[in-house]
């Protein structure tokens, strides 16, 4: 390879470009960008950067970076891009190291730094100057201006690692006054959040969906959280356009049509229950849109306290409109609540096992079921929503067979099912016991004679744990000759378990 000093004079207008695009990207009055120009001077200047090679036939140069940890550094002259080793997104130390080592050999690094730093109009440093929502809006703006990577779609750790850097850069600029921080940080985590919506959507669809998934569920209780704190804040007069502006950025995100409604709702629905609470504001709200979805009509309803009427609904809205009737829940609205149910319950199933992860069907059967339960339904409606909850609605079903006193239809339905003991034990095999021990006595039999198959003295223990109970569920029944009988024959059956007769004896089951 030829020397660094006259690889550089033959690549010099190359060089200039990636100075220039230096220039460009980084901004002095930001504190990480001054802290990497820093500390790539540093490693300069004290002989960190190593050019190894330089590939003539596709112009990549490759150069090491010796910094807390070596790092390798490709950059690519025909592309004019720039590749580390090391987990940062975008610019970093390394690069721009590798860069300023270059430039050093065809002008003058200190002059370049001491320029940079006294960049007379800089807009960014002058945005950090005044206090408005559009400048607020534009600061945080430009922390998203470089193009997202395509890559980032179809790899949540670059995705994340990306957005994390780029939220930095943006909270980099909260103000100082702490009356002001919580209102900045909404801002930046909300318009962050609208920036990077599309590489969201495209993420889910991809193989690390469920990260893309989590990763806003994240988000939501960030956002949450920072609603909460600037609910209880005092507020002056100052913040009233701040407001104003916020309203704005969230109306005009729900407006957005693009398949992914559902998930901007649920950031609408939290800045309109947490932040935007008086009437007069909702009220305002409701009449901006033209032509509302009857998802919101619903919502704005519900706050108000007005009735809620809802028409035949889609299968995929039914997500929504569950989270709908859980705030008619929290707000003791049970004309709505019983309007929204009535119409999400044909699309139960569908919602169930269509829609949602096997994770988490158990923990919406039970949203369901303490919904319907609040509402008149009838026993035929009852056993429809049962039957659609499927083996994840056995605890609701035997809950309401046991209230109904239906105590035969709870065994039959255990049996069924083969439900292990400690799974009939949550769904209330003691009260069926105690009610009416005639039909635990079956399932008592098929649990003792499934410990007795594993042939081992704990398993016998078991097993005598459960003849008592069943033996007392005789004796409450008036059937201890059936009980006498009964034991007689598992002793004669097994009297060749020795270790099983002993447990027998010792339990005093005779």
């Amino acid at each position: 390879m030829a020397t660094v000093q006259s690889l550089a004079k033959r690549f010099d207008d190359t060089i200039y470009n990636y100075m220039a695009a230096v220039e460009k990207s980084l901004i002095p009055s930001r504190e990480q960008d001054e802290e990497m120009v820093r500390k790539a001077v540093f490693l300069v200047r004290h002989d960190g950067v190593q050019i190894l090679s330089f590939n003539e036939e596709r112009l990549l140069l490759e150069a090491i970076v010796k910094d807390a940890h070596t790092v390798k550094v490709l950059l690519n002259f025909d592309k004019m891009t720039a590749a580390c080793a090391c987990p940062q997104d975008e610019m970093c130390r390394h690069k721009l190291a590798v860069i300023f080592a270059l430039y050093q050999k065809v002008g003058s690094l200190s002059e370049w730094v001491a320029k940079w730093r006294s960049r007379p109009s800089d807009p960014v440093a002058a945005l950090t100057g005044k206090r408005s929502p559009e400048q607020w809006t534009a600061l945080i703006r430009n922390a998203w201006r470089e193009p997202i990577p395509d890559y980032t779609t179809r790899n949540y750790f670059y995705f994340e690692q990306m957005y994390e850097g780029r939220l930095k850069n943006a909270l980099s600029f909260v103000p100082l006054e702490r009356e002001w921080k919580v209102f900045y940080r909404t801002y930046a985590h909300l318009i962050s959040l609208m920036e990077v919506w599309e590489t969201y959507i495209a993420g889910t669809e991809e193989v690390h969906h469920s990260f893309f998934k989590t990763w806003f569920d994240d988000e939501m209780h960030a956002l949450r959280d920072l609603l909460e704190q600037l609910r209880v804040q005092h507020r002056t007069f100052e913040a009233d356009d701040f407001l104003k502006h916020l309203r704005g950025l969230v109306r005009s995100f729900i407006q957005i049509r693009d398949g992914s409604f559902s998930q901007r709702f649920s950031v609408y629905r939290l800045f309109w229950a947490n932040l935007f609470t008086t009437n007069k504001l909702r009220l305002d709200e409701i009449s901006a849109f033209d032509r509302p979805d009857s998802r919101i009509e619903a919502f704005f309803a519900i706050l108000l306290e007005d009735d809620v009427t809802v028409k035949k609904i889609a299968p995929d809205e039914t997500p929504d409109w569950v989270q709908l009737a859980v705030l008619a829940e929290e707000n003791e609205h049970v004309q709505a609540l019983t309007a929204i149910l009535m119409a999400v319950k044909p699309h139960v199933r569908t919602f169930l096992f269509e829609g949602l992860y096997t994770q988490y069907r158990h923990q919406y059967v039970r949203v369901l079921s303490r919904l319907f339960s609040q509402i008149h339904l009838s026993e035929a409606d009852w056993e429809d929503l049962f039957k659609q909850f499927g083996h994840y609605g056995l605890p609701a079903y035997s809950t309401y067979l046991i209230e109904k006193q239906l105590y035969k239809q709870w065994a039959e339905l255990h049996h069924l099912h083969n439900s292990p003991l400690y799974f009939a034990e949550e769904c209330g095999l003691k009260a069926v016991q105690e009610a009416a021990p005639d039909y635990a006595l079956p399932l008592f039999h098929r649990y003792a004679m499934d410990y007795l198959e594993e042939r081992s003295r704990p398993s016998y223990k078991q097993a005598v744990r459960i003849w008592k109970r069943m033996k007392a569920a005789c004796k409450k029944s008036g059937q201890m000759e059936f009980w006498k009988a009964y034991m007689t024959e598992i002793r004669t059956q097994n009297k060749r378990l020795r270790a099983l007769q002993e447990e027998i004896e010792k339990g005093n089951l005779l």
